[in-house]
């Protein structure tokens, strides 16, 4: 008689372990993944992935962030059309 009811009781255990196995009761650790910011370019206003743009120094020394090669020049190249400002009084020459 005790035999039985040990085994009953064995046989219950396992079913109630497999019952919560299927049921979602073990549970596996998703791996957690970190976001990269997304920066905008300057120049073309592209939003872009931090570790994929190209960095550089802007002008106050922070760091700034280009979609590509193209405007990372054209925004670190000085501007042709852009004159240097004249003080009020004096008379550009040329």
């Amino acid at each position: 008689m005790l035999i039985r009811l040990f085994l009953i009781g064995f046989i219950l255990v396992l079913i109630g372990r497999t019952v919560r196995t299927f049921m979602g009761g073990v549970q596996k650790k998703q791996p957690q993944i970190t976001p990269t910011p997304l920066v905008a370019d300057p120049v073309c206003g592209l939003y872009i992935d931090r570790d994929q743009a190209i960095p550089a120094r802007g002008p106050s020394g922070e760091t700034v962030y280009f979609c590509s090669r193209d405007c990372r020049d054209k925004y670190l190249s000085p501007h042709p059309d852009s004159s240097p400002e004249v003080p009020p009084g004096e008379r550009r020459s040329g």
